[in-house]
């Protein structure tokens, strides 16, 4: 019984693997409700009475913050950028390398300009291979809900069950005319393990029949009658990490 119980844990989980000499060196993943932001943990839950529910109680807003894993960048990072985004410098003092440039050419053509990277696309390196389960990808997305500004990874998911080797991130950074310190430990991604064959693929659009309607107007009388309907009634908590 505990083998077969040990065995169901241990193919649940998603596990992050580094060099030995990196290990409790450089900073880990976490789980993403580690990572909350600053402004979201200062949040009242109210403002202006009852009628003021603020996001602080708004269990979608929550379930995105912390979904998945937050991966952090390895090292302190010197970065210094021009005015337009033509040049950009980065340095740090560890041996490693932490960002690499992503040739042009990869996203754009003088036939297809890129409005999404109108400017040097980099990546970060990170130093955490991923494994998880048979059957089991792992999309990466810039963390939900952050306030980080100065830059922005692009979006992608990789069969990480098959893929033995690291993932990059590439990103974009935003802002110009700056120098400044992007420091160790601050959240890169959010990495998201989805099982693929769960999936929806097919899609249904139509219009609502009667009994849909029916129920589309009984929840939306209970939400009026109870401001926190569904949190209260229809949310269930993740369990806990």
């Amino acid at each position: 019984m505990f083998k077969k119980l040990k065995s169901v844990i241990k193919t649940s989980e998603i596990e992050f693997l580094c060099y030995p000499e990196l290990k409790d060196i450089i900073p880990e993943p976490k789980p993403a409700n580690k990572f909350l932001p600053d402004w979201y943990k200062k949040l009242p839950q109210y403002t202006n009475g009852i009628q003021g529910e603020t996001i602080k109680r708004c269990p979608p807003f929550l379930d995105a913050l912390t979904l998945g894993w937050i991966i952090p960048l390895a090292a302190d990072i010197k970065v210094k950028i021009n005015d337009d985004g033509s040049q950009i410098d980065f340095d740090s003092r560890v041996s490693f390398s932490l960002v690499e440039n992503h040739a042009m050419d990869q996203i754009t053509s003088e036939k297809s300009p890129n409005p999404i990277c109108p400017v040097q696309p980099l990546k970060f390196i990170n130093y955490w291979m991923i494994k998880v389960p048979k059957g089991y990808s792992v999309l990466f997305v810039s963390p939900f809900n952050n306030e980080e500004t100065r830059f922005t990874c692009m979006p992608g998911m990789v069969h990480c069950d098959e893929y033995n080797n690291f993932v990059n991130f590439p990103f974009i950074f935003n802002v110009r005319n700056y120098e400044g310190i992007i420091e160790a430990g601050t959240p890169l991604v959010q990495a998201i393990p989805i099982k693929r064959d769960t999936l929806i693929k097919k899609s249904n659009v139509r219009s609502m029949n009667e009994n849909e309607m029916i129920e589309h107007e009984k929840t939306s009388r209970k939400q009026r009658i109870h401001m926190s309907y569904y949190r209260d009634f229809i949310w269930k908590p993740k369990l806990k990490s």
